[in-house]
């Protein structure tokens, strides 16, 4: 799958090194930590309504702008595209490629599970893998999810264990495709990007292409809960916002 755009990115990103990348982000992350440390106030009632705005939101503007071609995207775009696509494909074929997609995913939470110092939860990932891998024909079946784990697991990400870590969600960002993150959510895209083996997939357009259609095939809860969240939101872009964040920080509690 050839995206017009995506050629002039990739020639781009493989002239910086990736420790160049990663020290941009980093910056940006504290940066942001900056800015909150700023604007959060040290007396009691103050910070309390400083903290009910939720996160700071230095770049609202740029922010609201790309929300509003996100929303574009989705409505003209995506959401007729998944609809043509959900019809033409049984549900089983889906589900196939939802599993096969997740299961290659493994690396990415087997280490930021380690990275936390989550050993068990370690394990149970390390083992759905190989049973799903040996019996589920290569992930094809999600054969492992029919046993009871010893722990609750969830899909940990490296923006999770720099929370872990205790480095601060920093400000507020919507990305073009990608959504609403933060900066530490965003740098912590950069480590799960060289965590995924897709990743070093060659051609680079093969890993782009599949990545693609496994995002574009999980998007039937996604277009869901956006719809739900839309019709029920006054204000959708603050109610986006708050959303996001509070689910980013209820994961990172569990």
């Amino acid at each position: 799958m050839r995206i017009a755009f995506a050629r002039p990115i990739a020639m781009l990103c493989r002239a910086l090194p990736r420790c160049l990348h990663i020290a941009i982000l980093f910056f940006l992350l504290q940066a942001g930590a900056a800015f909150a440390a700023d604007a959060w106030p040290d007396d009691g009632q103050d910070y309390l309504d400083a903290v009910s705005r939720i996160i700071p939101d230095p770049l609202e503007r740029w922010n609201r702008g790309v929300f509003s071609f996100n929303d574009a995207v989705i409505e003209y775009a995506a959401k007729p595209a998944y609809r043509g696509y959900e019809y033409l494909t049984p549900s089983f074929m889906r589900a196939g490629i939802k599993n096969v997609y997740h299961n290659l995913g493994f690396p990415v939470r087997f280490t930021n599970n380690l990275l936390q110092g989550r050993g068990m939860a370690a394990g149970v990932e390390m083992s759905r893998f190989i049973l799903n891998t040996t019996f589920g024909l290569g992930g094809l079946f999600n054969v492992a999810k029919r046993h009871e784990p010893v722990v609750a697991v969830e899909d940990e990400d490296f923006g999770q264990t720099l929370g872990v870590w205790g480095v601060g969600e920093g400000f507020y960002i919507v990305w073009p495709f990608w959504g609403p993150s933060t900066a530490r959510d965003s740098v912590g895209r950069v480590g799960d990007y060289f965590l995924h083996p897709l990743t070093y997939l060659q051609p680079w357009e093969l890993s782009l292409g599949i990545k693609a259609v496994a995002m574009f095939n999980e998007l039937d809860e996604l277009l869901d809960q956006y719809d739900l969240l839309k019709q029920a939101a006054i204000e959708p872009y603050s109610s986006m916002r708050d959303a996001y964040v509070q689910y980013r920080r209820a994961r990172l509690s569990k």
